[in-house]
């Protein structure tokens, strides 16, 4: 029998004892790369599409297939699974596996609005930044269309919003593999319309956009300015929310603060749930850290781990980018590096990280410039001696801490969003046009950052 019709048969018979979804998610995907045969046992080679797949695959499905092999009489067959992509083009090197020679199963580049099965809801690290997105996105994918729709996820960059929208995604395939997913980043769907202006295919791109059953549009910002396209994405949006069909969305700030913007597509994305992601924790960052750590392979001492999340506050790239930055060192080190070694190498090539100032100084130094007293400033009181300063406040907490809107709100005495928003846009708005505020605002900046 060869490797094909062998694959085949262990693929039927774990059909039957896994469950639809979770064969789906891990194993459907799987190909035979090779059969090899030897005379004391035969290698059958399977391909999958990610190295998160393959892990996944050997410790939970492994020990069912061996059995498999076993009870069906197959012969004697070793399983061995590699990270690839189909790619009809290319030969597989014959050489064996364990001969020395490079591999050539290499995994082909992916297309930027092709989902990533390495985002799932499995490895989303879920803390009180995120909760509700998580919950949210979760009830999303149990009935698409119907719940929430459109979903509007927003947050300062590196909060997990792309990882949460492709997690949809994929999800959704989970249940139903046929159903028509896209996921674009905003600047894909503008370069899609602009080509289709070109080449006169309008009909094919408003049938790509149109006939999906869940559009997944990332970075919705880069829609400002751009007029002909937002009409084009205003009239897709309203066939798809018409038919029921889900839409999610992200972005870096809320739909309202969003320049350039037509009114009517606005009422639109705050049509469905309007939710922020917040920046990280310390306890998030830690156990972001040690997914990644985890994923590479690598075996930190929790005392490096910890200095890593202290020293990096920004979000998940960030943390992976200060990762990536010491993994030579740490593989040349065989995983036994000190926390000196790992300090010294930050400090050498990271350029000096500028510790946050706490909402708590920001205050004091609005106060202290304004000669106002805390209370007033962050109370109900409506007099007009406080309304300027209260707004560059806000301005402060949301473009220096990047706070969610909430919680901006609850430190100027419980203000709602309208008014967070609108005190923020006043204060971006005089800065550019008056040379003494910007010497204001830089006078203020630096008194709650130098002392």
């Amino acid at each position: 029998m060869e490797g094909p019709k062998i694959w085949s048969r262990i693929l039927l018979e774990l059909k039957k004892q896994f469950s639809k979804s979770a064969f789906n998610t891990w194993i459907s995907g799987s190909y035979v790369l090779e059969y090899q045969k030897n005379n004391h046992k035969n290698l059958l080679i399977i391909g999958t599409r990610n190295s998160f797949i393959k892990e996944q695959v050997e410790k939970r499905y492994l020990p069912a297939i061996n059995r498999l092999i076993v009870a069906k009489k197959l012969g004697n067959i070793e399983v061995i699974f590699v990270v690839s992509q189909k790619d009809k083009t290319k030969k597989i090197n014959k050489e064996p596996i364990f001969s020395g020679i490079a591999s050539s199963l290499i995994i082909t580049s992916r297309s930027a609005d092709v989902l990533n099965p390495d985002y799932s809801f499995e490895n989303f690290v879920v803390g009180p930044s995120n909760n509700l997105a998580y919950l949210v996105a979760k009830q999303v994918c149990e009935k698409p269309g119907r719940l929430y729709n459109p979903l509007f996820i927003w947050g300062n960059t590196g909060v997990g919003k792309t990882h949460l929208l492709q997690a949809i995604g994929n999800e959704i395939l989970t249940h139903a593999e046929n159903a028509k997913v896209l996921y674009a980043p905003c600047e894909k769907f503008t370069n899609d319309y602009l080509n289709s202006l070109t080449t006169k295919t309008q009909a094919s791109f408003r049938s790509k956009y149109r006939s999906l059953d869940v559009l997944l549009i990332d970075d919705i910002q880069f829609l400002a300015g751009k007029e002909s396209t937002q009409d084009e994405f205003f009239y897709t949006f309203n066939e798809l929310h018409l038919s029921q069909r889900q839409i999610v969305l992200a972005c870096d700030r809320h739909p309202k603060e969003l320049g350039r913007l037509k009114e009517r597509l606005i009422s639109r994305l705050v049509g469905g749930m309007t939710i922020d992601v917040g920046p990280a924790d310390f306890e998030m960052r830690l156990a972001i850290l040690k997914v990644k750590c985890e994923q590479k392979g690598l075996q930190l001492s929790d005392e490096i781990v910890s200095y890593i999340a202290q020293s990096c506050t920004s979000g998940a790239r960030e943390l992976e980018g200060f990762l990536i930055s010491v993994l030579p060192l740490i593989k040349l080190s065989g995983n036994k590096i000190g926390l000196e070694e790992i300090k010294a190498h930050i400090n050498k090539n990271q350029s000096p990280i500028r510790q946050k100032p706490t909402p708590e100084k920001i205050i004091e130094a609005v106060c202290s410039h304004f000669k106002l007293n805390p209370d007033a400033l962050c109370g109900p009181s409506r007099k007009a001696s406080l309304i300027l300063p209260r707004q560059i406040l806000m301005y402060f907490l949301r473009k220096e801490l990047h706070l969610p809107l909430e919680q901006v709100g609850r430190f100027v005495g419980g203000r709602d969003h309208s008014t967070i928003i609108y005190g923020i846009d006043k204060i971006e708005k005089i800065i550019p046009q008056n040379r003494s505020w910007q010497d204001e605002i830089l006078r203020i900046k630096s008194f709650f950052y130098n002392n």
